[in-house]
């Protein structure tokens, strides 16, 4: 996961790295993503047209972690895993092209081998022991297009987070939050505006307003 414009804690060869630490071939991802240099860093672009909701990949490369940074995706309430591929470079978005759909881990720390909705097809061959951390799928609002920008709303995963940040996305008032810093910093009655995941709500609940 990478951000925009950092307002603490800077470490700008995490951010502005100008070269992958990771093939495009981990995680199958070299016929579905391209790396692309802007001025705020990698990223990752499209190179398919995919319908909006459509699944886009899974998350099986990943390295669980005890501590949050700003490379994890939060997973649960209390855990967390480091994608080990190209889509770290994911950046974020308020009017995002893709949605992370995390699965969680099982009580003893394992996460599972096969998704919910069935097999993993051909995709069950880049599958580390670490299992899987969850799937990637198109926007439920939009398509994807060659060239298009991999961007998440990270409020989708995280509660906190490790580095809050600047958001630049461009996405207008009333969409872009202009500060991001997990969905504990959004106010309830803004909440239905976008995608988050079981855990979030959970935490919502859980925080009562």
């Amino acid at each position: 996961m990478t951000n925009s414009k950092e307002t603490k804690n800077v470490d700008v060869t995490d951010l502005h790295s100008k070269e992958s630490a990771y093939e495009l071939s981990v995680n199958g991802l070299e016929d579905l993503v391209a790396f692309e240099h802007t001025p705020a860093g990698l990223c990752v672009v499209s190179k398919i047209s995919a319908p909006a909701g459509a699944h886009f990949a899974y998350i099986t490369s990943h390295v669980p972690q005890p501590k949050a940074s700003w490379k994890t995706i939060q997973t649960s309430i209390n855990t967390q895993t480091d994608p080990r591929s190209a889509l770290l470079y994911m950046n974020h978005s308020c009017a995002p092209s893709l949605e992370v759909h995390t699965y969680a881990p099982d009580a003893d720390g394992n996460y599972p081998t096969e998704p919910p909705s069935g097999k993993l097809g051909e995709e069950a061959k880049h599958l580390t022991p670490a299992g899987l951390a969850g799937e990637v799928k198109v926007a439920r609002d939009r398509d994807v297009k060659p060239g298009d920008a991999l961007t998440f709303f990270y409020p989708s995963t995280e509660w906190h987070m490790d580095r809050p940040f600047e958001c630049l996305c461009g996405a207008g008032n009333g969409v872009c939050l202009g500060t991001v810093a997990g969905a504990d910093a959004i106010d309830k009655k803004n909440l239905e505006k976008w995608f988050f995941n079981e855990h979030i709500w959970q935490l919502v609940k859980e925080r009562g307003s």
